[in-house]
Order: C-alpha cells, then sequence, then structure tokens
C-alpha cells in the first residue's frame, strides 16, 4: 500500500469509526474523522490525525473545505447515510479529491429500505421471507393471519437489530398497532423464523463481488436481533451465489453487508437485509477471518495493486464464553472481538460507556 496519503473518513457510529480506524492503523496514511455525531467516541482514537463536527445541513462544504486544507486524496464514507451522500454528490466531491467506491443512490435506496428490498427479491426470484406492508389495520390483520404468530415487525430503515419487536399474539400486536397507528408505514411484517443468523460481508464493483466474508452465528431462538458475538467464519458456497446474483441487479459498488438467516427446519438461506455501510465486526473480519476490508477500499480507490483472497475459517466467542472458560480450558482473549479494543484503550472505553 503506497505510504503518506491524507484520507478522510465520514462516519457517525463509534464503533464502525474506531473498527475502520484499527484496521488502517499500520497502513502509514494520516487519517481524518469528519462526523454529526458529537457524542462520537472515536474522535479520542490514538490513530486519528484530527476530527472534525458538522451539521447536516453543511455537510458538502464541510467536506470540500477540509479535502482543501489537509490536501486530502481519498474521501472515505463509512457509515450508510455518509456514502449515499458522497453517491448524491460524487461529481463535485471528485473534483476535490477521489472517492471510494459507491453505489448509485437509485440503487442503494432499494436496497438499505427493507420493504423495497423484499419487493425486489420477490420480483427476480431470489429467496427472502414472507413480507406485508402495512397501511391500515385491516391489512395488518390480514398479513397476521397469512404469516401466523410469532411474527415480525421491523423498521423498514434501520441497523443494529433497532426497534425491531417479536409478537406472539394477535392482541399484542394491535396494542402495538393502536400505539403507533401514525407510523405504521414505517414498518414491514415478517415471520420470525428460528435459525442461524448469516451475515455476508462484501466489496462490489460494477456489481461484481470481489472480495466478501461470511459468518454465522449460532440458532437464535429469542428476541435478540442486536449484532452477534459468537460466530463462526467459513465459505458457503450456495450463500455467496445469491449474493453475487443480487449484487449484480443492483450494480453494487463499494461495501455492504447482507444479512441472512438460515432456516433451522431446511437450512435454506434467506436474505434479510442490506446495511449499505461497514459492519460491527469489520475488525473480525480482519483478524478472525483474514480479510482488510478499510485496506481494500482504500486500495481500490487509489488504484494499488491488490491480490484476490479468500477468507479463511475461524471462530470467534463471547466475552460470556471466554470468562465461562477460565474455570475450564481457559481460551485466549484472541478468541473474542476484545483483544483489538486495547491497542485504543481510551476510545474504546468511551464508546462502551456511552452505549
Amino acid at each position: 500500500m503506497l505510504k503518506n496519503k491524507s484520507i478522510l473518513i465520514i462516519g457517525y457510529d463509534a464503533n464502525l469509526c474506531l473498527g475502520v480506524l484499527y484496521c488502517l492503523r499500520n497502513s502509514g496514511h494520516r487519517i481524518y474523522l469528519l462526523t454529526s455525531n458529537r457524542k462520537n467516541a472515536a474522535k479520542y482514537s490514538r490513530f486519528l490525525k484530527k476530527t472534525y463536527c458538522y451539521d447536516p445541513d453543511d455537510q458538502l462544504r464541510e467536506m470540500i473545505g477540509i479535502t482543501k486544507k489537509h490536501a486530502i486524496d481519498l474521501i472515505m464514507p463509512i457509515d450508510e447515510m455518509e456514502i449515499r451522500f458522497v453517491s448524491a454528490n460524487l461529481e463535485v466531491l471528485s473534483q476535490h479529491a477521489k472517492c471510494s467506491l459507491v453505489t448509485d443512490p437509485l440503487n442503494f435506496d432499494i436496497g438499505v429500505n427493507k420493504m423495497l428490498l423484499a419487493e425486489f427479491l420477490k420480483k427476480h426470484d431470489l429467496p427472502c421471507p414472507t413480507f406485508a406492508h402495512i397501511e391500515s389495520e385491516d391489512e395488518l390483520k390480514l398479513a397476521a393471519s397469512k404469516i401466523g404468530f410469532p411474527l415480525l415487525v421491523k423498521p423498514v430503515r434501520g441497523s443494529f437489530g433497532r426497534m425491531i419487536q417479536k409478537f406472539s399474539s394477535l392482541e399484542e400486536l394491535m396494542s402495538f398497532y393502536n400505539e403507533n397507528a401514525d407510523t405504521m408505514s414505517g414498518y414491514i411484517v415478517q415471520p420470525f423464523i428460528i435459525g442461524s443468523d448469516i451475515t455476508c460481508n462484501v466489496i462490489c464493483k460494477s456489481g461484481e463481488v470481489l472480495f466478501h466474508t461470511i459468518q454465522e452465528s449460532p440458532v437464535k431462538t429469542g428476541s435478540d436481533f442486536s449484532s452477534n458475538d459468537t460466530l463462526t467464519f467459513h465459505d458457503d458456497e450456495k450463500v455467496i451465489d445469491i449474493i453475487k446474483k443480487m449484487m449484480k441487479l443492483l450494480n453494487w459498488n463499494g461495501v455492504a453487508c447482507v444479512d441472512m438467516r438460515r432456516m433451522a427446519k431446511t437450512e435454506s438461506a434467506l436474505i434479510l437485509e442490506i446495511n449499505g455501510r461497514f459492519w460491527a465486526s469489520v475488525v473480525s473480519s480482519y483478524l478472525k477471518a483474514g480479510l482488510n476490508f478499510p485496506e481494500i477500499m482504500v486500495s481500490l480507490a487509489l488504484n494499488e495493486h491488490i491480490s484476490i483472497s479468500k477468507q479463511r475459517n475461524a471462530e470467534q466467542i463471547s466475552l460470556k464464553e471466554y470468562f465461562r472458560s477460565i474455570l475450564t480450558n481457559g481460551l485466549s482473549l484472541k478468541k473474542t472481538k476484545y483483544k483489538s479494543y486495547f491497542s485504543d484503550p481510551v476510545a474504546r472505553t468511551l464508546q462502551i460507556l456511552n452505549n
């Protein structure tokens, strides 16, 4: 990788920012952060040259101003809204610095909207759960009768499993509807599926998947929809073939984190959503599976040579499993995601405290 470049990272979420910074810590580049999150713990990272905060209305002006001030070579958004913003303003920003790969806003908006994506998948005969978009009380009752219980109500836009609700009866569901009737058009209804979470992380160029990792959780039966700490990294030809077809149809560019569910009964994998950004386990993708996605994105944008490498099989355990193992076989802290936190202790401590 070429040394001494200036890179402007743009992102909101502290964990994503710190993960990307960790992956670039040995790159030799000067890294600047632009964020609209004034509480972003990443501003205390030891791997940053400087942090700038901005109001959303001033985003373009701030980007251009910082790019000029620090002779930025590469603008690399890492969070979803920031990636879309750079894509929408690519013509202007490209006059000032190179920009990392981003997807056209029209296709991006389909990908990151659960309802639009479900309709897209159905149209192209790609595997996804049954779904319904709710506009009225009668439509909700009809959807519930067809889908059955338990079922999930998800915001059509959202990340990290936030605001997903599981309902086991019509009474619970209608109570939720009555409390949120004015905003129900912003939700999608799908069946609750017992199975494991699959995440396929990719870098694409013109719809072609260049790099990927696949990680999978144990089978889940409860209502925890947050990111998984217990993971197995492995390849799966059927899964990546499905992902390749979808990304080609979307003409995707850049990073994406595709969430899927493997049905425990049939072993079939269904597409749930696309997160059009870097992901919470980006450090694990690097340390466990062997692919440094942020570094690859930088190299692609700067036209550096990259050898295509495949992920290696690996496992990650949760902190609870690590402490439990101390009494038995004493697993290494390296098998968790937390070993890397010690390289940036102040920022990581503040990130955990702010959650």
